[in-house]
């Protein structure tokens, strides 16, 4: 198995090394496995695509292992992630250096039959290129606003710490890196490897959701006024009974309207936007404090603790006992 990393500008530097330790890693269980089978190898190598160093976001200078028209035809190639589209995910674009020259090299191994996967925001590169028309994507979560503003035609789904559209394969979240890696092992060297790694690396299985991860950026950058209003009554009154119909007189205009109008500003529907908002209030006493749980979801608004347990795991893939296990 041949995998190369492609680096870029900006990009986080550990990840990039990282995978060359997880694959390397990966090739040494196999050979304790396998003695004698070296058609199996895996090797990881780090490429630019104009062979000069690249320098992180941190700084640091990224020299390629080999040069790119030198490397042999990859099984694999890894996109590496950009720090500028989780920093700036209000921003209008994502620049990518070297676009042109990006795509053709990616554009020509895919058609060679080469696998494309990107971790973290990786797949903004691979949307630029059209790798990701007609597939799936998953990006860092707080990315997920602007690449649906840049790649509105492409199908996201930032809950899913991974996804595998066959030849070409997205993950999530900035150390995603490590859940791709040992995906990628699992596939196509074997699932014993990939256990044999994960053991020797003291690395978790592959994660299946980036939800848990996810905190709720509330929609405000934009000019309508009365909705305006109504999310900020709704954040400051959310542990009251709120009715949606009151809420839209409030503000002002009739429900229907309202309806319309605070999906359009927000993406959310008004109950939805309630919704998430008593959840992020639950996670952070649950972060915080040593409150029961019962008492936490009664103080948020809710008398049914069963139907908002539903609603927090599925907003966030856990159960409110394991998120406080997790991040308390």
């Amino acid at each position: 198995m041949k995998v190369a990393v492609l680096a870029s500008d900006q990009c986080v530097v550990s990840a990039v090394y990282g995978l060359i330790d997880v694959f390397y890693a990966a090739s040494y269980c196999h050979q304790q496995r396998y003695t004698t089978d070296t058609d199996s190898e895996i090797s990881c190598q780090i490429v630019t695509i104009d062979n000069h160093p690249v320098h992180g976001y941190n700084g640091i200078k990224i020299k390629p292992t080999v040069d790119i028209s030198a490397v042999e035809k990859p099984d694999i190639i890894i996109v590496s992630s950009s720090v500028r589209a989780v920093i700036d995910c209000c921003a209008d674009d994502v620049l990518v250096d070297n676009l042109p020259k990006v795509k053709q090299w990616l554009t020509q191994c895919h058609q060679q039959g080469t696998i494309i996967a990107s971790y973290c925001t990786g797949s903004f590169i691979l949307a630029s290129c059209g790798l990701l028309k007609g597939k799936i994507a998953t990006t860092h979560w707080r990315s997920a606003d602007l690449f649906k503003r840049l790649f509105p035609s492409i199908r996201l789904d930032c809950d899913q710490m991974l996804i595998d559209n066959d030849d070409v394969i997205c993950s999530g979240g900035s150390m995603s890196y490590i859940d791709l890696a040992l995906y990628l092992i699992d596939k196509y060297a074997g699932k014993d490897i990939a256990s044999d790694c994960a053991k020797l690396m003291v690395f978790d299985p592959v994660r299946q959701k980036q939800s848990p991860y996810v905190t709720f950026q509330a929609q405000k950058s934009h000019d309508d006024q009365p909705v305006l209003k109504a999310q900020e009554w709704i954040e400051s009154h959310f542990s009251n009974e709120i009715l949606i119909d009151e809420l839209a007189e409030l503000v002002g205009l009739g429900a229907r309207t309202f309806k319309r109008r605070f999906k359009q500003a927000t993406q959310e529907t008004p109950l939805s936007y309630l919704q998430r908002i008593r959840v992020e209030h639950a996670k952070m006493r649950l972060e915080k404090t040593t409150e029961p749980i019962n008492q936490i979801i009664w103080s948020i608004g809710y008398e049914d603790i069963s139907s908002f347990r539903l609603l927090f795991k599925r907003f966030t893939g856990v159960t409110p006992k394991d998120y406080r296990q997790k991040y308390a």
